[in-house]
């Protein structure tokens, strides 16, 4: 089975309290079996790993900053499943031209059957600093996952420290759909999705998606610092950036599945 896709779709963010103000843009992202990664893209001209390339994937970008390879065994070895894991899965924005920034990299781990066993996601800041959250899968037999945790890194200005959030994941043969909510004391704050249609990752393909995404990693970075000055213009206050937490990686061992 071709574990590896190219996956072409759209981001939205919108904004509930205590403005409203929303926002999307076309992206691809890639979807890549994390224990192949060297292999697989050794058969591409233009995507490398740990090389400058037209497309590249780097082990500091993602991670504790070891190997991809070893950052996930470490969760694998961590994180108490239902059945044990067998692959994981990574899906970022890659660096294009040497520049990337990835708000979030997912990755799933599935076991022997292809059935997810547990969420990561690896959210980043524009201050530089990262939080891993762990979420162990307590149900896969519904079509869509819903998960759920307290928020522990300061991602916008506009939002502080504090929250809780919310997510949903749809992955099958065609799509990889994944949502994300915020409340704060109860309160939605924002939403944000990335909706895509899966496609066969070749370099082709890849082209044809960096064509049609020319800016990628320059639209992403552009367009959240664009529409914070419209938040700003339209009233939104700034909050002071807090220290980041000493521990990066959260392992969450009891979720709460979202009613």
């Amino acid at each position: 089975m071709n574990y590896n896709k190219i996956l072409v779709g759209k981001v939205f963010h919108k904004r509930v309290f205590p403005i409203q103000h929303k926002l999307n843009y076309n992206v691809f992202a890639v979807m890549i079996d994390c224990d192949n990664l060297d292999e697989v893209l050794k058969k591409s001209k233009i995507f490398s790993y740990n090389k400058f390339n037209l497309l590249s994937i780097f082990d500091k970008d993602h991670g504790d900053e070891s190997s991809i390879g070893d950052f996930l065994k470490k969760i694998r070895n961590n994180t108490k499943t239902r059945n044990p894991i067998k692959r994981f899965s990574m899906i970022a924005y890659p660096r294009v031209l040497g520049y990337v920034f990835n708000p979030i990299t997912v990755y799933i781990g599935f076991n022997e059957n292809d059935s997810i066993e547990v969420m990561v996601y690896e959210v980043n800041n524009t201050f530089g600093q990262r939080v891993i959250y762990v979420i162990p899968v307590t149900d896969n037999i519904e079509k869509t996952i819903y998960q759920k945790c307290e928020k522990k890194l300061f991602i916008s200005p506009f939002n502080g420290n504090t929250g809780i959030y919310s997510f949903h994941i749809t992955n099958n043969d065609e799509i990889f759909n994944i949502g994300i909510n915020l409340q704060v004391d109860e309160k939605p704050i924002l939403k944000a999705f990335f909706t895509s249609r899966k496609i066969d990752l070749s370099d082709k393909d890849l082209i044809r998606s960096l064509t049609n995404n020319a800016l990628l990693t320059f639209k992403v970075i552009a367009a959240i610092h664009f529409e914070a000055i419209k938040l700003l213009f339209k009233g939104l206050k700034l909050k002071k950036k807090p220290k980041a937490p000493k521990s990066q990686i959260f392992y969450f061992n009891e979720i709460d599945i979202i009613k």
